[in-house]
């Protein structure tokens, strides 16, 4: 779909109270009725400005001729009903599109966002790098994404479509709305946030001191097979990159947390355990094996059970690690997934 012009009013999603206090000023409005604005957006998930009912109506019929909440459209949905995970297709106000994840817990749900329309990281067994990377996105629409769903997160994770480290100042920004407390109060504990391994960025981000969790795209602990599946490595290499998820954990007393898509006779084999519990043995972490969700495009494949297992039970005695089961095969779960189906679906017949 092309794009459309882009509509410049501001976007109240991505704005804190105190950014958006010189609107309601220039509009001949008290201090406070910026905070009320934030707490119907960011509290209530009110997008509509005639239902912001303490606010006077004057200020209701201006605010939407001057402003507008940036809420995506949500396009396409894709639900399990016994689990209860839920993928959506969003439509950003210039016709771009990106995807969420919405992921059932006993405690509440947790939804997995996107940063950005796309990647440039071009990791070899990512669905999103396909096709390249589109745009970032602005706090907004990234906070849009869980004001468009219809509950507050209990937990929320920059783990969908592009890498959040390379959008950083509006990954933060978003971080800032979710976590005021007059607004969803998510806990900073319960956001994570995850990389490819932007290494000057792990460490800014440790600087920042938000509280939040990092988690990072390992995939190999060997430099060499690192290299072919994540490009990101031959600028980051291992040691580099786990020296900065050393001084994070340092510096935040957070434990690091490494993601590793398990892919049949790719990174399964003894010397991938070898590599891992010498390279992450000394490392303050959490290692969580995912089995790597089959994506057509793509000549990856999840190993099998067994095999699976069998890892699982070489590395227990060295390291805490957990296998990660895919809540959402049937809704194809795998970032950049649900975008191709709907783009193939909207291309002309060639035949």
């Amino acid at each position: 779909m092309k794009n459309k012009q882009q509509d410049n009013r501001p976007e109240l999603a991505g704005l804190l109270p105190e950014e958006i206090e010189p609107i309601l000023l220039s509009l001949g409005e008290p201090r406070y009725r910026a905070l009320q604005v934030f707490q119907w957006i960011q509290k209530r998930r009110v997008t509509q400005f005639d239902s912001m009912s303490n606010l006077p109506h004057a200020l209701r019929v201006a605010l939407a001729e001057k402003c507008r909440v940036g809420i995506p459209v949500l396009r396409e949905e894709f639900s399990v009903e016994k689990g209860g995970s839920g993928k959506y297709l969003l439509r950003l106000s210039d016709g771009i599109e990106i995807e969420t994840v919405r992921i059932p817990a006993v405690d509440g749900p947790t939804i997995c966002v996107s940063s950005q329309a796309g990647c440039a990281y071009d990791c070899a067994f990512c669905a999103t790098a396909i096709g390249g990377l589109q745009r970032s996105l602005r706090a907004g629409e990234i906070v849009g994404q869980i004001l468009a769903l219809t509950e507050t997160p209990k937990r929320v994770v920059y783990m969908g479509m592009g890498e959040p480290l390379a959008n950083f100042k509006s990954v933060l920004q978003s971080v800032r709305i979710l976590t005021h407390p007059e607004g969803a109060a998510i806990p900073p504990r319960r956001i994570t946030i995850s990389t490819v391994g932007l290494v000057p960025m792990i460490d800014r981000l440790a600087r920042e001191n938000l509280g939040v969790r990092l988690a990072i795209s390992l995939t190999s602990a060997i430099d060499e097979k690192r290299d072919r599946l994540m490009p990101v490595n031959r600028k980051f290499p291992l040691p580099d990159l786990l020296g900065s998820a050393s001084r994070f954990a340092s510096i935040t007393g957070s434990r690091v947390t490494f993601e590793y898509p398990l892919m049949g006779g790719v990174n399964d084999g003894e010397e991938d355990v070898r590599a891992l519990v010498d390279r992450l043995g000394p490392l303050r972490c959490r290692l969580n094996l995912i089995p790597f969700n089959q994506v057509e495009e793509l000549d990856f494949e999840a190993p099998p059970e067994s095999r699976v297992e069998h890892f699982l039970k070489k590395l227990t005695p060295y390291l805490n690690v957990t296998v990660r089961r895919s809540a959402g095969r049937e809704i194809d779960a795998a970032c950049g997934q649900l975008r191709i189906r709907a783009q193939k679906r909207e291309e002309p017949d060639a035949s």
